[in-house]
């Protein structure tokens, strides 16, 4: 996990399977380790592997001989298993990826600010494109479990989160809601508002989200696109005017 970012990934799981034990990466040169990277199609190999090779020879604990060969082993056959995965995987996203760019929505949602290539796919999967299936915008916001339920019982009275929902909608307008703070400078201030106020991380990116469910309802039934403009705009309009005596 020193070596590379993540494991699900071609170069890391090609570079375990060349070198299945840490004396067989020591005995590797950079020339070798360049060459191994650049079959897994790894972003920069050239600049990786003098990393690398200087990372392990680094002071190491050692396990005994016969863990090291027994745990490599284990290794080299879950890797032999990641490898078909992270191909299927590889298939699902462009079949995805071809879905998404022809559907009739694609450029409604690929125009939220920080859903990505990955983040609006989902969401449009998960929001769906019937335009009859919602009421309004709080049926969508009961559903993502993005509103809070109102307890009272007696003279106490409390709002909690929602547990019953569509959990996979609820997680990816959690996912995109914290991505829109990177990019809208109004959603980045509404966050910190909230935790400004004591609410935790959780519930201020699920505050956030539930400005996002009546945005997005919105441009969902007017079938138009997000602008930072027309929202600042609405914000204004909407905005309780001061009196003055």
């Amino acid at each position: 996990m020193q070596l590379f970012a993540k494991v699900q990934q071609r170069s890391t799981l090609l570079f375990l399977q060349a070198y299945p034990t840490p004396q067989a990466a020591l005995a590797a040169s950079i020339e070798q380790i360049t060459a191994t990277l650049r079959t897994g199609k790894h972003t920069n190999p050239r600049r990786a592997a003098p990393k690398i090779v200087e990372e392990l020879h680094r002071p190491q604990l050692v396990a005994s001989e016969v863990i090291v060969r027994a745990k490599s082993r284990l290794m080299l056959s879950l890797v032999k298993q990641l490898l078909v995965v992270i191909e299927e995987i590889a298939k699902y996203d462009k079949a995805i990826s071809t879905l998404f760019l022809t559907h009739n929505d694609q450029e409604l949602w690929s125009s939220l600010p920080g859903a990505g290539k990955r983040l609006a796919p989902r969401l449009l999967a998960e929001w769906g494109d019937d335009r009859s299936r919602y009421a309004d915008a709080t049926s969508v916001q009961a559903l993502a479990a993005t509103a809070p339920v109102p307890f009272e019982s007696g003279n106490y009275a409390k709002a909690h989160k929602r547990f019953a929902c569509l959990k996979p909608l609820r997680n990816a307008l959690h996912q995109f809601a914290w991505q829109s703070t990177l990019q809208e400078d109004w959603a980045l201030a509404y966050y910190q508002r909230k935790r400004a106020e004591g609410k935790t991380h959780s519930m201020a990116v699920r505050a956030l989200a539930n400005v996002w469910v009546r945005i997005i309802y919105r441009m969902w039934i007017s079938k138009t696109c997000y602008q930072t403009a027309t929202f600042e705009a609405a914000k204004l309009a909407h905005a309780p005017r001061q009196h003055v005596a």
